[in-house]
């Protein structure tokens, strides 16, 4: 096809030289001048459409691109991610990753593959290739991914894919920044399910182009007018998409086969906004009790702050302890202890307004954040938590389990101006009320009033 435009361009531009010497002086005369300016437009709708069609398929592709690549990154995102309090990160743990890949493998239809430093298969959308030696790395790209940390998109060939696949890689980075391996992608049938809802438009256009003679100057206005300005919007909303505008979706006029163009792309825009969502929802949540996490909880904590700055509200801050909690998991073991946090847990979302932010900060400790409320009446909240989780029995493997827990209570801006002030306040507070005996609620240390001078 691109030949064909190619072959149809070169006479254009024979034919167009030819025209001013072939007609001479009638082409002082209107009537020529509109001839030849039809013909001109004519000739020249074998060259829109070679944009257009050239314009298709790079918006295709950095669509597919885009969708592989996000995707693909919240896939290494979540790889480096610990799976508990505690515990290893998920890369580490070669049953969980693989059960993780092919649950995306399968929700996304997606073909997944993570590699190690060590050119090990950690996890496929194939099991029976994990362990084994990653040798599918003809042009050294995945490599140079983890040498450099660049996300790459190339085109691989591939004995059972004739005409090759296209793939993504992404660095898969641990602590400190630290690469440990890669997460390929292939977006191959993304990419040909975009061509396909665009061929019919491309057949359309190679016919329109070669037979537009008879109406040069209407058929000229409709590509340069509504086909190539649908595409460009198509491509615009695909760089907006690429930048990070989730919200981009392509508008076009037209109907039909560039419709459905338009009505892929758009699915596809929602189903990477449903999988971002869904992954930055895994991001903030703490995966033991579905609270908030202490990353989640700050930023929370920051934005309520802010806030308040500008309406003189109060903010309060309740910081949360389990007492004795190592002796129920020595007494009990680890999945009654996991069963404790998971009913404290539920416990606050119950007790909570809607408003209030509850979070696990780490092990058995819980963080709530209280907009707009006092410290007097934080103090109220925080009793009867106290009451309700002392009066909360846990059932377990046929054992009753009751804990009880300590609590600090501090308040902005009395007790603190910034969100790591108030967390290191009730932190202390949460410490005075486990010195004085556990199971009650402390707050900050009142200010001494000055001594009078000895004399």
């Amino acid at each position: 096809m691109i030949n064909l435009f190619a072959v149809a361009r070169k006479r254009a531009v024979t034919i167009w030289s030819f025209l001013p010497t072939a007609l001479g002086g009638p082409l002082a005369r209107v009537g020529p001048r509109l001839t030849v300016a039809f013909l001109a437009v004519a000739l020249l709708l074998p060259l829109v459409g070679l944009v257009a069609i050239r314009e298709q398929h790079a918006s295709s592709l950095r669509a597919a691109q885009i969708e592989a690549e996000n995707v693909a990154e919240q896939v290494a995102h979540m790889a480096t991610q610990p799976t508990g309090p505690g515990r290893s990160l998920l890369y580490q743990q070669p049953t969980g990753l693989q059960a993780y890949v092919s649950r995306v493998n399968r929700d996304g239809n997606r073909d997944l593959e993570i590699v190690g430093l060590n050119r090990l298969v950690l996890a496929d959308a194939v099991p029976a290739n994990q362990g084994k030696l990653f040798a599918d790395d003809r042009g050294g790209e995945v490599a140079a991914t983890m040498r450099d940390g660049r996300p790459r998109a190339f085109h691989e060939l591939n004995v059972d894919f004739p005409n090759g696949i296209e793939l993504v890689a992404v660095p898969m980075r641990a602590a400190q920044n630290k690469i440990v391996g890669a997460v390929l992608l292939e977006y191959t049938p993304l990419y040909r399910q975009l061509l396909a809802a665009g061929g019919r438009t491309r057949q359309i256009i190679v016919v329109t182009s070669l037979a537009g003679m008879g109406a040069a100057l209407a058929l000229g206005y409709l590509l340069s007018h509504g086909l190539v300005r649908d595409l460009r919007r198509l491509t615009r909303a695909a760089d907006l998409l690429a930048a990070g505008d989730g919200r981009a979706r392509a508008a076009v006029g037209g109907r039909g086969e560039l419709g459905d163009l338009a009505e892929a792309f758009n699915g596809m825009a929602d189903r990477l906004a449903v999988q971002r969502a869904t992954l930055t929802e895994l991001a903030v949540r703490d995966p033991l009790t579905g609270l908030h996490n202490r990353r989640s909880f700050e930023e929370r904590l920051n934005g309520a702050l802010s806030q308040a700055g500008r309406t003189r509200s109060p903010v309060s801050l309740l910081m949360l302890d389990l007492d004795h909690f190592k002796a129920v998991n020595d007494r009990h073991g680890h999945p009654a202890g996991d069963q404790v946090l998971r009913t404290m847990a539920a416990l606050l979302v119950r007790e909570l307004r809607v408003v209030d932010v509850a979070a696990r900060l780490g092990g058995e400790e819980f963080g709530v954040l209280l907009p707009g409320i006092e410290h007097g009446d934080a103090v109220v909240v925080a009793e009867r938590l106290r009451s309700a989780i002392a009066h909360c029995p846990v059932v377990h493997g046929g054992a009753v389990i009751r804990v009880t827990a300590s609590l600090g209570v501090v308040c902005w801006p009395e007790h603190g101006q910034t969100g790591d002030e108030l967390l290191e306040h009730a932190d202390h507070a949460l410490y005075r009320a486990k010195r004085a005996g556990r199971d009650r609620v402390s707050g900050p240390p009142r200010p001494q009033p000055p001594q009078p001078a000895h004399r």
